[in-house]
């Protein structure tokens, strides 16, 4: 099986999500605070041997861990970016949650969008899980990944999974096959144009990557991309629906839950640099997520949008 591709080590969030796996500084229980009950698995571990200093990154305040600091060691938790996600829990089905999130003009809209769409003809709505050819997935993935590059190719903005798209692919095919992981995908006369890659842990689906094609854009796919989803959680015990860290107009319209994500700083209290260090990255967090609560970094800067550039003069 392949690993989880680099750019997620030390996050907690995807660790936990992509992988089922936990920092050994937080090996033991995870309580989801928010449904005060605690998820249900067996997560492996991994720890920096020996190390005075480590971060362990995109901690989400509504997930309780257990932490087990090594000896004559210390954490700081620094606040950094915020995440979203839909709280089903408290709703009997979709349509309860559709009346309590959106405005009758919103609901009214998306059945329009929706019925137009699937007057075109053609339209199919289907998850992926289980045994699957590996055939069918190549295909699939293919798309996949062509989808994305467009929409990303689009706004403008580097994409960060697709320099791994190889390991990803590799990484995810096992995933569902043992159905820890799901593809929900809209089809046009077979052709997918509209792909979501999501990963359950108990009662919590993940959505890690969710792309669409643009020559769609007028029907909202992504509006009637998530009922779909949502549907299919009330359908199977999902009681949340995490859309992962950021912000954007779609994530704010669709949940009901802002949370907070952490850095932590772990470090020796008897390494002069292992602590020098760690207050040293603790002012540098904070700094760096003041410009983003003034909106410097994430809006007059946008880095993404700045690598891409960079990238494409590069190629």
């Amino acid at each position: 099986m392949t690993s989880l591709p680099k750019h997620y080590i030390d996050h907690c969030l995807f660790q936990l999500y992509l992988d089922k796996t936990l920092h050994a500084v937080h090996r033991g229980k995870v309580h989801n605070l928010l449904l005060d009950r605690y998820l249900s698995l067996n997560p492996s571990i991994y720890h920096e041997q020996g190390q005075p200093f480590y971060i362990i990154k995109d901690v989400p305040d509504y997930l309780d861990f257990q932490n087990h600091l090594p000896p004559s060691s210390d954490i700081i938790k620094v606040p950094q970016y915020n995440g979203h996600l839909v709280n089903l829990a408290p709703y009997q089905n979709l349509s309860e949650y559709l009346n309590a999130q959106l405005s009758k003009r919103n609901i009214k809209n998306l059945r329009a969008k929706k019925k137009k769409l699937e007057s075109l003809g053609g339209i199919g709505y289907r998850v992926l899980s289980g045994d699957i050819a590996e055939l069918e997935y190549a295909k699939i993935f293919n798309r996949f990944k062509e989808l994305l590059s467009n929409r990303f190719d689009q706004k403008g903005i580097l994409n960060r999974d697709l320099p791994h798209w190889q390991q990803l692919y590799r990484f995810t095919l096992p995933k569902l096959c043992s159905g820890e992981a799901k593809l929900f995908i809209i089809y046009k006369n077979e052709l997918p144009i509209c792909i979501a890659l999501n990963y359950i842990v108990d009662h919590v689906m993940f959505s890690h990557i969710q792309t669409y094609d643009t020559d769609y854009s007028p029907y909202n796919l992504g509006d009637i991309h998530i009922q779909f989803q949502l549907e299919w959680c009330f359908s199977n015990n999902i009681d949340i629906y995490d859309v992962s860290k950021g912000t954007n107009p779609y994530k704010e319209k669709w949940c009901n839950h802002r949370y907070r994500l952490f850095h932590e700083i772990v470090y020796s209290q008897k390494s002069v640099t292992g602590t020098i260090r760690a207050k040293l990255k603790k002012m540098e967090l904070n700094l760096l997520q003041r410009f983003r609560n003034i909106g410097i970094l994430g809006n007059l800067i946008q880095m993404d949008k700045w690598l891409y550039k960079t990238n494409k003069w590069r190629k």
